[in-house]
């Protein structure tokens, strides 16, 4: 998987409901990093990467899946965390 260092929103959205072993966002995650902000509203968050895979009422947190981590097994996911509807916390992770 290649990295960018751009982010591109409509490569981003193509990529939901992607198979793990296909999914490509994993390469944007570092420019994801430098777009996402605190305290960004998630309407604009929404904008931007489209409805989250899953999305958790109870913690205010949204998960966009990011495939299969590049080397290994392990499934990755980039999970945003709101609070009063603006970003709160926004972390990559693997499970």
């Amino acid at each position: 998987m290649q990295t960018t260092t751009s982010f591109d929103s409509a490569a981003w959205k193509s990529q939901r409901g992607a198979d793990a072993q296909d999914n490509r966002r994993g390469g944007m995650v570092a420019a994801l990093e430098q777009t996402v902000r605190t305290g960004m509203p998630r309407d604009e968050v929404i904008a931007l990467l489209g409805e989250p895979d899953s999305t958790d009422a109870a913690s205010s947190t949204d998960v966009y899946e990011l495939g299969v981590a590049r080397f290994g097994v392990d499934e990755e996911f980039y999970r945003i965390q709101y609070q009063d509807g603006k970003v709160a916390s926004h972390r990559w992770g693997r499970r």
